[in-house]
């Protein structure tokens, strides 16, 4: 039983041998029959493209054929051109070289003379050499004989010399200058008009004829009544927020405004206004609360109009109070003309002027606009306004030459600069036009009274009239005590009077008339 299993295992495992054998035999084969079936698919692709190539070969050159037939005429005709362009060239070439030629053998002949006058001129420098010697050896002879002769050496003559000629020098520098200063003194006036005519008509910043408001107007009788409660609570409380004196009189329709500080006054002003528009619970907590809102817009109606003046006259590096205290000026009266504008007009002016005199116009323009500030603060500040402002500024960073033009403009210290002369002329021109400012009648009296004062107390004068609002002075004179000269002299004498004893805008004309008076009386008896 065991051999016959043993006998069928052998037999299955020498079937199964002979069967692997025979599938790696055929496998083989297959395998063997794919390579040679590839390789003449691989030799039949490679005899298709080197045919294709011969192909493709061919035609290339069956194309370079028919190109070459159609350009080769134009080629022929390409090659001729060249060939006659070469012989230009060449011809050309041949002239060029001649000519270079030419101009070598030039160069040479210069080179030539060249050489042949620097010897004559290294010559003619021996021989000046020789002269120079000769005459140096004269000059010297001459100076011992001469010093001899004057009994004096060589370097006292020159010292004698050398001071002779500087006072002749300095004799005709101080003959020049006189000259220069008549020919100035005679042409000035001319030219100044001149200068200022020419600013004037340029200047067309538009007039303000806007004049302070004292008095603010009740707009009926409700609104007085509701204002003027029995107890005065309320004009108390207008002048505890607002700081301005409140004045009411039986019998008129206006609340009187009256205080120091312009910017104050105008804030009372506006507070009254809106409490008179509301004409209804009108109390002293609601005149305290409209109080600081007004208060809060003039504040900012202030900045504006300081940074307003500040960038029409292009003014840059203004410290912040500086244009806050010019915006406060919009509030500042002077002769009834307004201190804002006539600070910005003075600021134009000058800017003009210094155009035509060909110096500095922005910092004309600067010392023109700052020169009144110190009016918005002489009120608080003893002292003049010129010398307040020219301490304000300085402490804010303005230039020492800005800080003079301003404190000089009225000579509480003597102008030395061209911007601190521009600001007066500047100053006088803006306040001095007709209609810009206007007299109170205290002071057009004050005025009358001053030149009649000064006219009367020269010998000889009987009487005095001021004409024309105060432009024109006319003094009436004894004809038997002032003669013609004495009239001519004394019409100077009190016109330079007026000039160091008043201070008034503008210009006032003195007229001395002479008035001579004879009478006589008839004697005839009746019949």
């Amino acid at each position: 039983m065991i051999a016959l299993i043993a006998t069928a295992l052998v037999g299955l495992i020498a079937g199964g041998g002979l069967g692997w054998a025979l599938h790696k035999l055929q496998k083989a084969r297959t395998l063997r029959i794919a390579r040679e079936d590839a390789q003449e698919i691989v030799d039949e692709a490679n005899e298709a493209i080197e045919l294709k190539e011969l192909e493709q070969k061919e035609r290339v050159q069956e194309i370079e054929m028919e190109m070459w037939t159609k350009v080769e005429p134009d080629m022929l005709k390409s090659e001729g051109r060249i060939e006659d362009l070469q012989e230009v060239a060449n011809e050309k070439k041949a002239k060029a070289d001649a000519i270079v030629q030419e101009e070598k053998k030039k160069l040479q002949e210069r080179e030539a003379d060249v050489k042949t006058q620097e010897q004559a001129l290294r010559g003619q420098e021996a021989e000046l050499g020789k002269i120079k010697e000769q005459q140096k050896s004269l000059n010297d002879e001459f100076v011992q004989k001469l010093t001899a002769k004057l009994n004096t050496s060589a370097e006292e003559f020159k010292t004698q010399l050398k001071t002779m000629m500087e006072e002749e020098a300095v004799r005709r520098a101080a003959r020049l200058a006189q000259e220069h200063e008549e020919d100035t003194k005679e042409h000035a006036e001319t030219k100044a008009k001149k200068i200022l005519a020419l600013v004037i008509d340029r200047f067309a910043r538009p007039y303000c004829a806007e004049r302070g408001i004292g008095a603010v107007n009740f707009p009926d009788a409700h609104a007085r009544k509701l204002f003027c409660d029995p107890a005065g609570a309320n004009i108390k409380a207008v002048q505890d927020s607002c700081g301005c004196d409140i004045i009411v009189e039986e019998g008129m329709d206006m609340v009187g405004v009256a205080g120091f500080d312009p910017v104050r006054r105008e804030l009372t002003r506006r507070t009254l206004e809106r409490i008179f528009k509301e004409k209804k619970n009108i109390n002293p907590d609601f005149i305290k609360k409209i109080a600081e809102n007004q208060k809060k817009e003039l504040f900012k109606n202030i900045k504006h109009d300081g940074d307003s003046l500040a960038k029409e006259l292009k003014l840059e590096g203004l410290n912040a109070e500086i244009r806050q205290m010019m915006g406060s000026l919009r509030y500042r009266y002077s002769f009834t003309q307004n201190q804002y504008f006539h600070c910005g007009e003075v600021g134009w002016l000058a800017g003009l002027m210094a155009a035509e005199l060909g110096i500095d116009i922005k910092k004309a323009r600067r010392v023109g606009m700052l020169h009144d500030i110190g009016k918005s603060m002489d009120h608080v500040q003893e002292g003049g306004h010129a010398v307040i402002g020219a301490d304000f500024i300085s402490a804010r960073g303005e230039a020492p030459d800005v800080v003079h033009a301003v404190k000089a403009h009225h000579f509480d210290e003597q102008p030395s600069t061209d911007h601190a002369f521009l600001v007066i002329a500047a100053d006088a021109v803006s306040g001095a036009r007709p209609g810009a400012r206007r007299s109170t009648i205290e002071s057009y009296n004050q005025k009358v009274s001053e030149l009649q004062d000064i006219a009367r107390s020269f010998q000889g004068v009987t009487d005095c009239f001021v004409l024309s609002g105060g432009r024109e002075c006319r003094v009436m004179v004894n004809g038997k005590k002032v003669d013609d000269t004495h009239a001519l002299d004394l019409s100077k004498k009190i016109a330079a009077k007026i000039e160091e004893e008043c201070n008034y805008p503008g210009s006032i004309k003195v007229v001395v008339v002479r008035e001579t008076v004879v009478s006589e009386q008839t004697r005839k008896e009746l019949a």
